[in-house]
């Protein structure tokens, strides 16, 4: 296995830290809000801390929220040493807006890589469904934190990323909850 298929959203970056922050600093001033703490949030909406938003994309579709996006701890300096070994692919999925301002974030942070799939979500327009289940892993690694990703990709070796939230709590294969420990396993 030569290639490793590598998430970005919550398992390159610190999307859900970001996006709670971005929410206190938008929504302060908003009556009836709270604090949003990241270490709280459970579900794959973010409502759970982020009440007062009615559709996700508001923040994750924002220049702003690309603007404070941090990696997740250790992932830029794992990610150089796999770059050695394996040949690397990002692959996410967003809405236009979102996909066009992570191309540029992993432009201006991973430079090296060159391989990256952006998938539009463009189910609530056209009703056709798109997921990752359209890319051909086989043969490969796929790193995750989204159950449903990680069941439907053809690839040879799934690993579960990141801390156990309601979206991939029911994950019965490998798991690394850290870029440490997918250093170890991969490296």
């Amino acid at each position: 296995m030569s290639k490793i298929f590598i998430d970005f959203d919550c398992t390159i970056a610190d999307s859900v830290k970001t996006y709670c922050n971005v929410y206190n600093s938008f929504y302060k001033e908003r009556d009836g809000f709270k604090q949003a703490d990241h270490n709280k949030v459970n579900r794959y909406d973010l409502k759970d801390q982020c009440h007062l938003i009615d559709h996700q994309e508001t923040i994750f579709s924002n220049e702003e929220f690309f603007k404070r996006l941090e990696f997740m701890p250790y992932a830029k300096e794992v990610i150089e040493r796999l770059e050695n070994k394996y040949e690397l692919v990002i692959c996410s999925i967003g809405t236009l807006d979102n996909i066009s301002f992570k191309a540029k974030w992993i432009k201006n942070n991973l430079p090296f890589i060159d391989n990256v799939i952006l998938i539009s979500n463009v189910v609530e327009t056209t009703g056709i469904k798109t997921d990752k289940s359209s890319i051909n892993m086989k043969d490969s690694i796929f790193i995750d934190d989204h159950v449903e990703n990680l069941l439907s990709s053809n690839a040879d070796f799934k690993i579960c990323f990141g801390k156990e939230y309601d979206w991939n709590k029911n994950w019965t294969g490998q798991r690394c909850f850290n870029w440490k420990e997918v250093e170890k396993l991969l490296l």
